[in-house]
C-alpha cells in the first residue's frame, strides 16, 4: 500500500450537443472530509500513472510552491507494496505520464526548448533512456497528450495523432486532426482511442473523436463543448467514454457510447468549469476543484452516487488492486465508499 498525417475514412459524424441537459440536477449525498497530508509530502501532483508494481507521480516539490514549481517538476516512483520511493528530475513543464511495459513516458507543455521532447525512463530505476524530439510542427506551446499500453505509445499533439513503438519511439502510423488535441484516452482493452479536439475546422467548435487504436482509422466523431475554453477532457470506459468541459458559466459532463459517440441520456449534476472525469478501478470519478468536491458517478446514468469535500486533490488513477489520489501534498490511497460500487 502507498502511504507516503492523412485523413482516415469511414467516420460516423453526429451533430452538436452543447446544450445543457434539462434533466433535474442530482443531489450530492455526502459531505465527508478527507484529511490532508496523509501521503508522502511531495508537493502538488499533476499526473499519476500505474504499473502492477508502482505508482508514478509528476509533482512540483513542496519547497517551490507557485508558478516556479513547474520548472522543477519531478517524477516519483512509489512501490505499491513497500511504499519505498525513488525520485528523478527535474523535468520542466512535464504534465503527462504513461506506462508502457518496462518504460514510463513523460510528456509536457512544450513551453521551451528543454521541454519539447518525450522522455522515456526505465520504470524500475527511473533512469532516463532517451529524449525523443517532438515533431517540428510544434512552434507554439502545445500539450503532449499521451496514452500507452505494453507495446504502443499514442501521442496527440497539436493537429496530429501518432501511434509509436513504445520501446523505440519510432512512429508507426500518423493522422491529421481537425483542430488541436486537448486530451487523449485509451479504453481498457487497448482497442479504442479517443481524442478531444479544440477548434475543429478552424472554428471554436470542439469535438471528440474515436479511433481504432492499432490502425488509427477514425471510427466516429461528434461535436461537444469546451471550444476556446480548454477543450474537452476525456476518460475511457469499456464500452463508453466520458467527456468533461467548461462552458464559461458552468462545467458539464457527458456520457457517450463507444459505438457511435452518441450521448447516453441520464441525470445531470451541477459542476464548475474545473470539472474533470476519470475512470479508475472500474469506477467513474469526477473532481471539481473550484467546488472542492470529489465524486463517484453512476456508470449508467452519470448521477452522483457519493461525494466528499476535497480541497487539495484532483488527479485519480487505479486498477483492480488499488486506487490513488494525487493532491497538493502527494499521493494517497483512495478508499472506495460502498455507494461507488
Amino acid at each position: 500500500m502507498v502511504y507516503s498525417c492523412s485523413e482516415s475514412t469511414g467516420a460516423v459524424k453526429s451533430g452538436p450537443t452543447n446544450s445543457v441537459s434539462s434533466t433535474p440536477t442530482t443531489t450530492i449525498p455526502s459531505t465527508d472530509v478527507l484529511p490532508a497530508g496523509s501521503g508522502p509530502n511531495l508537493g502538488p501532483v499533476a499526473a499519476i500513472a500505474l504499473s502492477p508494481e508502482a505508482v508514478f507521480a509528476l509533482y512540483a516539490p513542496s519547497a517551490t510552491p507557485g508558478p516556479s514549481g513547474v520548472l522543477k517538476t519531478r517524477l516519483a516512483r512509489i512501490d505499491r507494496k513497500s511504499g519505498a520511493m525513488l525520485t528523478e528530475g527535474p523535468f520542466p513543464w512535464a504534465t503527462t505520464l504513461a506506462v508502457a511495459g518496462s518504460s514510463i513516458w513523460i510528456g509536457g507543455n512544450n513551453q521551451d526548448a528543454s521541454s519539447r521532447s518525450l522522455i522515456r525512463l526505465d520504470a524500475s530505476t527511473l533512469k532516463v533512456l532517451e529524449r525523443l524530439p517532438l515533431p517540428p510542427e510544434t512552434l507554439q506551446p502545445l500539450v503532449s497528450n499521451i496514452a500507452a499500453e505494453s507495446n504502443s505509445l499514442w501521442l496527440a499533439l497539436g493537429s496530429h495523432l501518432y501511434r509509436m513503438n513504445a520501446s523505440t519511439g519510432d512512429t508507426l502510423v500518423s493522422r491529421t486532426l481537425d483542430g488541436n488535441a486537448t486530451s487523449i484516452a485509451l479504453d481498457p482493452s487497448g482497442q479504442r482511442l479517443y481524442v478531444g479536439i479544440d477548434g475543429a475546422a478552424l472554428t471554436s467548435q470542439a469535438t471528440v473523436s474515436e479511433w481504432d487504436a492499432a490502425t488509427l482509422r477514425e471510427l466516429a466523431s461528434s461535436e461537444t463543448g469546451g471550444g476556446d475554453l480548454g477543450g474537452p477532457q476525456l476518460a475511457a470506459g469499456t464500452n463508453d467514454v466520458w467527456v468533461a468541459f467548461a462552458t464559461g458559466m458552468l462545467g458539464q459532463v457527458e456520457h457517450r457510447r463507444a459505438v457511435d459517440l452518441q450521448i447516453v441520456p441520464g441525470a445531470a449534476a451541477r459542476y464548475t468549469n474545473a470539472v474533470r472525469v476519470f475512470v479508475a478501478g472500474g469506477i467513474v470519478w469526477a473532481t471539481d476543484e473550484m467546488a472542492s468536491r470529489l465524486m463517484c458517478l453512476d456508470p449508467s446514468t452519470g448521477a452522483v452516487l457519493w461525494s466528499r469535500t476535497q480541497v487539495l486533490g484532483w488527479v485519480i488513477s487505479g486498477d483492480d488492486s488499488g486506487l490513488y489520489l494525487g493532491d497538493n501534498n502527494g499521493v494517497v490511497p483512495l478508499p472506495v465508499d460502498p455507494r461507488c460500487r
